[in-house]
Formats: structure tokens, sequence, C-alpha cells
């Protein structure tokens, strides 16, 4: 996210007490414990679509150690908006910086174009100046610095936590969605395992070994990951138990969240990631010269999806309308001369020749070893 220039602002006085939503839900088999806890989830063989699917034939029973010894903290946010309690949202946040709020508008047009879903945005202190009246799917809430832990960069785990939805994505202020984002909820619907997902990082900064020692990780058992993260309802325990480890002054330093996030999936032994479906802003000429431009020869297998890290307002504001004026065009990026391939042609893959697809989602990749 934008760790250089988001300031940080004064305590929040007001809150309200929010609590975990219940794992019990039909299609899925979860027996869970109150601390260590052993999860085990019913997997399906599916037929992947972009539309919002359900779990419809039994394959396999997989074990997965989550290892929640961290105890749940309290969720304090003060809700803003009178709009109901969602099931499926995205999630943001933001400060009261002039910039961030402006890119954090461009965001929210975004949202309201290309998708169906409501957008939950935490103003970090602050009551976010954005009329409801232009974004009828905003709904505006506030959490407090004091409560993500020792970096206001630990906001996101907090604000995700705290949005209490069951199916989520995680966007940030400098993030613009494409025409097809709401495949991403498709993805959350067919999730069986109790961790959140996030994409492959075109570039591994190989910056947290000491954070895997000191949490007892051996090995990596995905490639690194960029915390633009999707969650649904079964990975509560993990990503609340993330927020204590945060809250309690762990992972400060080197990529905070993100790292966080890397290190603690390792150690659940998670074997999945999306694709690089949020390439940097600067690398969406790929996608929109299509089919005048090709060639793929740096950053291919990405699918194209969000875009993120403008940090100006203006140039967001016209990759919108750019994005807008293509909707509908190929989303998936292929090596070489292949070229742009729609997210649901099975003759390509945006995962990566060292992973595999899964067969759970056209999105997903799985890994069964990371050197």
């Amino acid at each position: 996210m934008f760790k250089n220039d988001l300031s940080m602002t004064n305590a929040l006085g007001g809150n309200i007490i929010t609590p975990l939503i219940n794992p019990d839900k039909i299609n899925l088999l979860v027996v869970t414990t109150t601390t260590t806890t052993t999860t085990t989830i019913v997997t399906t063989h599916i037929i992947t679509s972009t539309t919002s699917q359900k779990i419809d034939k039994i394959e396999q029973v997989t074990s997965i150690d989550v290892n929640l010894t961290s105890n749940l903290s309290t969720t304090r946010s003060t809700n803003v908006s009178q709009q109901p309690q969602p099931k499926e949202a995205f999630v943001t946040f933001c400060n009261s910086e002039p910039r961030y709020l402006a890119l954090l508008r461009i965001l929210l047009d975004s949202v309201h174009a290309f998708s169906t879903r409501p957008i939950i945005a935490f103003g970090i202190d602050v009551d976010l100046d954005i009329d409801e009246k232009q974004y009828p799917r905003i709904i505006k809430r506030r959490i407090s610095q004091s409560d993500c832990g020792s970096s206001v960069y630990f906001c996101k785990i907090h604000a995700i936590v705290s949005s209490n939805v069951e199916y989520g994505v995680l966007m940030e202020p400098d993030d613009v969605v494409n025409y097809n984002v709401d495949v991403l909820f498709d993805v959350l619907h067919v999730w069986p395992y109790p961790l959140p997902l996030s994409p492959r990082h075109p570039d591994d900064p190989q910056n947290y070994h000491h954070f895997m020692v000191q949490h007892n990780v051996s090995a990596r058992t995905t490639p690194y990951i960029h915390a633009h993260i999707i969650w649904n309802y079964l990975a509560i325990p993990f990503l609340t138990n993330l927020r204590s480890l945060l809250q309690q002054g762990h992972f400060t330093g080197s990529n905070f969240d993100e790292t966080a996030v890397n290190v603690m999936l390792w150690k659940a032994k998670a074997n999945h990631t999306l694709c690089k479906y949020d390439p940097y802003f600067t690398y969406s000429e790929a996608y929109i010269k299509w089919p005048n431009v090709t060639n793929c020869t740096n950053y291919c297998y990405t699918a194209f999806v969000t875009l993120h890290g403008c940090k100006e307002p203006n140039i967001s504001s016209d990759l919108l309308s750019v994005l807008k004026a293509n909707a509908g065009k190929p989303a998936i990026q292929t090596p070489g001369m292949g070229g742009m391939k729609h997210i649901n042609d099975t003759s390509v893959t945006c995962c990566y020749p060292d992973s595999k697809p899964s067969p759970i989602h056209p999105l997903l990749c799985e890994h069964n070893s990371v050197k």
C-alpha cells in the first residue's frame, strides 16, 4: 500500500463490539475448537463460471492444522452509515489526507461502475467525507489506529476483521477495479479452506526470513504474495489471530502487514495463491492496447482484474475512463505472442509455470514446492 505517506490521526472515542461470524454453513463441513484448531473441510469437484457457485460434489476430505493459539481480541468500530450489515462487500480504509480521499473516490467510482457489491470504507480516526448520495453502496465506518497495532499499515487487517462480512475483498484507495472484479467473489463462494487468499507478487523482496525464525516457520509453502486479501467466513479465525499478533507488536518492520500475511500463511501450510490479478497500473498498456500489442516478455501470467499503485488522482481518473471504454476485453495475459484470453478459456492459465492451475477456480494456482 502507501507505506511512506499515509499519516496517523488522532484517537477514536466511541466503540461498537461486533461478534465473529458463525462458521456453520451449508455445503461445508467445519469442525473447530476454541484455541488450537484443526479444521476438516469437504472439498469438491466444480465446474467454474463467472457467477457465484456452490460446492456440488464431494471428492475428498482434507485436514488442515491452523494452530490458532492467540486469544481473539475485541473488535471496535463505529458505524457511521445507517445501512444494514452486508453479507458480501469490498472493504477499504483511508484517513483524512486529501490526496488519498481523492483516490478513494475514484476507487468508489470504479466499484459503482463495475460491481454489484457494496463497499465498506473505514475512516482511520475520522468520519470519511464521502457523499452517500453520490455513492449509494458505500457503508462508512470508523476505526481507531490505536486498535490496529504498532503501525497504521496494520489497520488493513483490523478493517477486514471489523467488517464482519462473510465474503470480502480488500481494496486500497490507490486501486481501480476492472469490469470483471466480481469474479473475486465467485472464487470465495467455492474456496473451501480456512485461510484467506492473495495474488502472487511479481517480485520477492526476500526480507522476511528473520520473521520466519521468530514464528517457527521453517519453509515457504507458496511464492510471496501481495497483501490484496480476499476471504470468506472460514478464514475469520485465521485473520482474527493475525490481528491479535499485530496488536501485540509482532511484524513491525520489513513489509509490515504483507510480511505478516505471508509468514502466517506459510506457518499454516497454505499451498494456494490467486493469479496476479492486481498488476501495477503502468502495466495496463498490454491490456488496453490489445490486440495491437501482443508480445509479452516480462511480468506475464497476469489477470487484469484490478490495477494498483497510482498515487495521482487525475491519472487514476483517466485510467478508469479507459477501463470503461475497454470493458469486456479478454483479461488474461499470456507469455510471448499468445495475446489476451478470457478468464474461462481452458486452453490457457494465469498461473506461473512453477505452479499448476487449481481445479477449484481458474484464478487459483496450486503450489507443491517452493524454491
